[in-house]
């Protein structure tokens, strides 16, 4: 099932996407991804159970991303094309 048109512009258009994007640029120029996310999960429930997530795939982000949007009838790749 796809996400229809109108929820992806929502979602573009929503600031946590905005906030993600962020995040995930902070994460990528720091020296030590890794603690910096283990940091901002000891203050943040939400990313410490989408770290949690990530773990229970291997550590690998796709994967996660992928299991989590089949089980909610979602192309994980429309979610993929919103981060960029």
């Amino acid at each position: 099932m796809a996400i229809p048109n109108v929820l992806l512009q929502l979602a573009k258009n929503n600031p946590m996407m905005g906030q993600i994007k962020q995040m995930m640029g902070m994460v990528k120029s720091a020296q030590n991804p890794q603690a910096m996310l283990n940091q901002l999960a000891m203050n943040n429930p939400k990313l410490k159970q989408a770290m949690d997530l990530v773990n229970q795939h291997g550590g690998d982000v796709g994967k996660a991303l992928s299991a989590t949007a089949q089980q909610m009838g979602i192309d994980p790749n429309e979610i993929i094309n919103m981060l960029k």
